[in-house]
């Protein structure tokens, strides 16, 4: 057939403009709404003039805008409602270059979706596509979602096919957000269209749409894509420090472990002031005291000296650093919990040497018996403990959020999901080993 620019309406006479390309086969009437039959003399098939108020969306026939790097006008319009939910309705734009054809704008409850036809789709029969578990179609693979019946409740502008009210299409979607796949069947033929989820802010912009009249988006739709950017690059580089920080913490360990330099017993009978040498500072130095009971680690001061200068004093009630070249305090320290039976002081002696550690009971008459261990080159792994579980929580956060969406997917799509977080979580297994790390850390990781 060859393209003629204008022709008039044999129902009511209105001059109608041909926008689209050869393969139009009908036209609507924007003034009537009769259906004009193209091959067969402009006849008129039927009307949807009753229909239009209630399928008033942002887009109209006659609208230009470049999607994709490609200028097109839209030259038709179809609605749809599906049979089985109602609610659920939808209008497919037919978009028109003459340079590269025909493809569709799908507009869903603010969802914008961008088609062209496949025609690389497997030679699958109707029934067999829905009964793969994945269908590969250019390197890509798709996985079934649904499978539904819709017909026909609106048409407007050029068509490339006779459109009836209420002709119905057997659909199944197929997806891989996205992107996706829809497979029609009319009853005569199937045809098979590439999907592709679209910014609708920047399709608005495309097509110059007034911002009173975008729509913003309404359900989820199950080819949107998981967009967290920021949140996936801290991920990644989450992973790399927890990679970092761990083969650390496994160093510190090792190299930190501590090496015993003094082991004595301690009672309530008499003060005692005990020796020990420290032949490093690399670390830390702690002090472990264990004693038969609360009362009795409460009944002692303890004070840690070099050169008979005091550098430390701790008491139930107070625990201070003293400058080893002033005499001052230097640093205040919380004091042990009241109830507490055994406590690890650590200190970071800058001098190595000979120490005195003192022990005065308060009350003689108590019964207390203290058991201490002094140990040079000893590492303190809270801080990093905490920095990788911080660390391991932005990287567990993404994923989380990711099978969030894929629950959501699944949740649309009104079905019982048996796959579980295991199944849906990509390189989830770097996660159980991560978790492993670290509990395994926060168990080594102190005494």
């Amino acid at each position: 057939m060859s393209r003629v620019q204008s022709i008039k309406c044999t129902n009511c006479a209105a001059p109608l403009k041909l926008l689209g390309g050869g393969r139009v086969e009908s036209i609507t009437c924007s003034y009537c709404k009769s259906v004009l039959d193209l091959n067969d003399n402009y006849k008129v098939l039927s009307n949807f003039k009753n229909v239009k108020m209630s399928y008033s969306l942002p887009f109209e026939v006659g609208m230009r805008g470049k999607l994709k790097g490609i200028d097109y006008t839209i030259i038709g319009r179809v609605s749809y409602n599906e049979t089985v939910y109602v609610e659920h309705t939808w209008s497919d734009f037919l978009l028109f270059s003459p340079l590269y054809g025909y493809a569709w704008l799908t507009y869903e409850q603010g969802h914008l979706i961008y088609s062209k036809r496949n025609r690389t789709f497997p030679n699958l029969t109707w029934d067999e596509i829905g009964k793969q578990s994945l269908v590969v179609v250019d390197g890509e693979s798709y996985k079934p979602y649904d499978a539904y019946t819709a017909k026909i409740t609106y048409v407007e502008g050029e068509l490339t096919w006779i459109a009836k009210f209420g002709d119905k299409t057997d659909y199944i979607d197929l997806i891989a957000s996205p992107f996706g796949i829809t497979a029609e069947n009319n009853g005569v033929e199937i045809e098979y269209y590439n999907d592709e989820y679209m910014d609708r802010n920047e399709v608005y912009e495309a097509f110059s749409i007034p911002k009173d009249k975008r729509d913003g988006a309404g359900e989820f739709h199950p080819l949107e894509p998981f967009k967290r950017p920021l949140l996936k690059a801290l991920s990644k580089v989450s992973l790399w420090f927890m990679v970092i920080v761990a083969l650390l913490m496994i160093a510190v360990m090792f190299d930190g472990s501590g090496k015993s330099i003094s082991h004595f017993r301690v009672d309530n009978s008499a003060s005692i002031k005990e020796p020990f040498s420290l032949s490093s500072t690399k670390y830390l130095t702690t002090i472990h005291i264990k004693a038969n009971s609360s009362k009795a680690l409460n009944n002692f001061n303890i004070k840690l000296f070099k050169d008979e200068k005091l550098i430390f004093s701790l008491t139930k009630n107070s625990a201070y650093i003293f400058d080893e070249k002033t005499d001052k305090v230097s640093k205040r320290l919380d004091r042990w919990e009241i109830r507490a039976k055994e406590i690890i002081i650590y200190l970071d002696l800058k001098k190595v040497g000979v120490y005195q550690l003192s022990f005065k009971p308060v009350d003689t008459t108590v019964n207390s018996i203290l058991n201490v261990t002094v140990k040079e080159n000893s590492s303190r792994l809270n801080y990093l403990i905490i920095f990788i579980g911080l660390l391991f929580f932005l990287f567990l956060l993404y994923y989380f959020l990711l099978w969030r969406h894929k629950r959501k997917i699944a949740n649309e799509k009104e079905v019982d999901n048996e796959e579980s977080i295991f199944d849906n979580i990509d390189d989830w297994g770097q996660v159980v080993i991560w978790i492993l790390v670290i509990l395994a850390m926060m168990f080594f990781g102190e005494d």
